[in-house]
C-alpha cells in the first residue's frame, strides 16, 4: 500500500500546476491524484508528462446537487482511497509545508495508529503586495503571512485523513470520523474552538502546515490585520529545494515530452535559476527516485499482497 496521496481538482490555465507539484514533490509527496475538471491543452500536457512520477490524472465526476470537488472527493474515497494509507484534499491555492529540512514522508511515518484524522493548521498569505514580479515563483511572489493568527482566515480548515476513516466528505469543516481519533499536527488531542463549532484549537508551531496562498483577491483576516513585516522563513526554506525539482522535471521532459518541455522553459523567464542545468549524477539520482524505486516497490507490494493478503490500514 502506498503511503500517502494529494488529491485535487483541477480546471482551466492552471499557471501554479507546475511549481504545485514540484513543492510538494521536494517536502516528500510521491503519489498525487488530480480530477480534469475542464483544463485546458496545456495543462492535460503537463499532467501528461507527469504520469510516470506519480501523477495519476482522472476525469472529475459529475453528481447532481453535488459540487466537482466533492464529487471527485466522494470518487476517490470509494475508488482510490483503498490505495492509500493516507490522503489529503487540496486545492492548487494551497500548498503543505513541513519545517525546514524536515520531509512529510517521516512525518507521516510517525502518526500514532489511533489517528483516524490529522488536522493542519492554515496560515493564510497576504497576496496584496506581492514582493517578486508576475511570474515568479508562488513561494517568492507572496512571502508575507498575516499577522493575526487568530482570526477567521487562519482558523483549521483541512485534515490528513487514515484509509477508513472517513466515509464520504460533504463539507470543509470537520468531517464526522467513522474510525479514528482526531490529532493535531503535533499528535495532541484536537481540543473544540468554543468560538466556533466547525472547528479546533490549533498548534501554532505545528511541524507541518498549510499554507494559503489566494490567488483571486487579496488575504483578509476579517479584523483588518496587516501582513507580517518579515517574510516566512519556512516558506523561504523551500525556495531551493522546488527550484531543484522543477530543473529536474525539466531535463526529464526533455526527453519524454520535449514540446511541453520548450513551453515551460520559454514560460520561466521570470525565474532564471530554471535556465541552470543540473548535474548528469544528479539527475540520475532524482530519475532514480522518481521513476525506478517507484516500480520495485510496485512490485514488491504485489508479491506482499499474493502472499501475505492486502495489507489492513489499521
Amino acid at each position: 500500500m502506498r503511503t500517502f496521496a494529494i488529491v485535487a481538482v483541477v480546471e482551466g490555465a492552471a499557471p501554479d500546476l507546475f511549481e504545485w507539484l514540484a513543492v510538494h514533490r521536494a517536502v516528500g509527496v510521491r503519489h498525487f491524484v488530480i480530477y480534469d475538471n475542464g483544463l485546458d491543452g496545456e495543462a492535460a500536457a503537463l499532467l501528461k508528462a507527469h504520469e510516470a512520477i506519480g501523477v495519476t490524472t482522472l476525469p472529475c465526476p459529475t453528481r447532481v446537487g453535488t459540487t466537482p470537488l466533492y464529487a471527485a472527493i466522494n470518487h476517490f474515497l470509494a475508488s482510490r482511497a483503498r490505495l492509500f494509507r493516507f490522503a489529503a484534499f487540496l486545492g492548487l491555492d494551497e500548498i503543505l509545508v513541513p519545517a525546514p529540512g524536515r520531509s512529510i514522508q517521516d512525518w507521516i511515518a510517525r502518526i500514532p495508529p489511533h489517528a483516524g484524522a490529522v488536522v493542519v493548521n492554515r496560515r493564510v498569505f497576504d497576496t496584496a503586495e506581492p514582493e517578486g514580479a508576475p511570474g515568479d515563483l508562488l513561494l517568492r511572489r507572496f512571502p508575507r503571512s498575516l499577522a493575526d493568527t487568530e482570526g477567521e482566515a487562519n482558523h483549521v480548515v483541512t485534515a490528513i485523513y487514515r484509509q477508513g476513516a472517513v466515509a464520504a466528505i460533504t463539507d470543509a469543516n470537520l468531517v464526522p470520523l467513522v474510525q479514528g481519533e482526531r490529532l493535531m499536527s503535533d499528535f495532541s488531542p484536537a481540543e473544540p474552538d468554543p468560538r466556533r463549532p466547525d472547528a479546533v484549537l490549533g498548534v501554532r508551531h505545528g511541524e507541518i502546515r498549510l499554507n494559503l496562498y489566494p490567488a483571486s483577491a487579496s488575504a483578509d483576516s476579517g479584523n483588518g490585520a496587516r501582513a507580517e513585516t518579515e517574510p516566512c522563513l519556512r516558506t523561504r526554506s523551500w525556495v531551493g529545494p522546488t527550484l531543484d525539482e522543477m530543473r529536474h522535471f525539466l531535463a526529464y521532459a526533455e526527453s519524454v515530452a520535449p514540446a511541453e518541455a520548450a513551453r515551460l522553459r520559454a514560460r520561466a523567464g521570470a525565474v532564471p535559476e530554471l535556465a541552470r542545468p543540473v548535474a548528469p549524477r544528479d539527475h540520475r539520482l532524482w530519475r532514480l527516485r522518481q521513476l525506478h524505486r517507484p516500480r520495485v516497490e510496485a512490485a514488491g507490494r504485489f508479491v506482499q499482497r499474493k502472499l501475505f493478503g492486502a495489507p489492513r490500514p489499521w
